[in-house]
């Protein structure tokens, strides 16, 4: 008598029910990181409008429709999420930098392609690089010191730049960190006007801005 018993099919080595469990373990990971992004999109905005004093975990519930308890799954208090926030903003922007300092070997134009990365992150990035570089929250990055790589990074990308144009003798010998600076609040200055007032500063402004700004600070630090 034939066995009633169902066929398990395999495909490649995987069960059915195999593959039905990892893609449903694959939507649940989706959802998550689709939450966790709400609430960084959420809270970023939050801390911008209302300050750090007057930010709270449960605005950021009501923003995004869950409950407060939701939200502490995530992050154990507001300088966790703030931290968090501002450490993916910077581990884009190092991700952005290294792009740029890997598009060309010549040392000028490497210095050039920072400068417009830098630029371009902080206007395509308004909340993130206002947290980033706009604010004052030092008393919450000091208690995470291990996890601040990213934000290392991103300024060590410029200082080997500008060390690389020192030693191709296109830029005056120096201090690698002091010159390093020069540039940084050189595209800073003009990232933090173009988001001061975007509907007199536009796109075009910047970009226009940031070409001259380059060609001036390019022949100053020539040797």
């Amino acid at each position: 008598m034939a066995s009633s018993r169902p066929k398990t099919t395999k495909t490649s080595g995987t069960t059915q029910a195999e593959r039905l469990q990892a893609s449903s373990q694959q939507r649940r990971e989706q959802q998550k990181e689709n939450l966790r992004g709400a609430i960084l999109a959420a809270a970023g905005e939050l801390f911008l409008e209302q300050g750090y004093e007057a930010f709270s975990m449960r605005q950021v519930a009501e923003r995004i429709g869950y409950s407060a308890t939701t939200i502490y799954r995530y992050y154990e208090d507001k300088d966790d999420l703030l931290f968090a926030i501002v450490h993916d903003g910077f581990t884009e922007f190092q991700r952005a930098l290294v792009a740029a300092a890997e598009s060309t070997a010549d040392p000028i134009e490497r210095l050039v392609a920072l400068g417009a990365a830098y630029v371009r992150f902080g206007m395509d990035n308004p909340v993130h690089y206002r947290l980033m570089f706009m604010q004052r929250f030092d008393f919450v990055f000091d208690q995470r010191k291990a996890r601040q790589q990213p934000m290392i990074d991103s300024f060590d990308v410029l200082q080997n730049a500008v060390a690389s144009a020192m030693d191709a003798g296109v830029m005056q010998r120096g201090d690698v960190e002091r010159h390093s600076q020069v540039v940084w609040a050189l595209v800073h200055g003009i990232t933090a006007l173009g988001l001061a007032d975007r509907g007199r500063f536009t796109a075009d402004d910047v970009d226009r801005t940031l070409e001259i700004a380059m060609k001036m600070m390019v022949r100053g630090l020539r040797p």
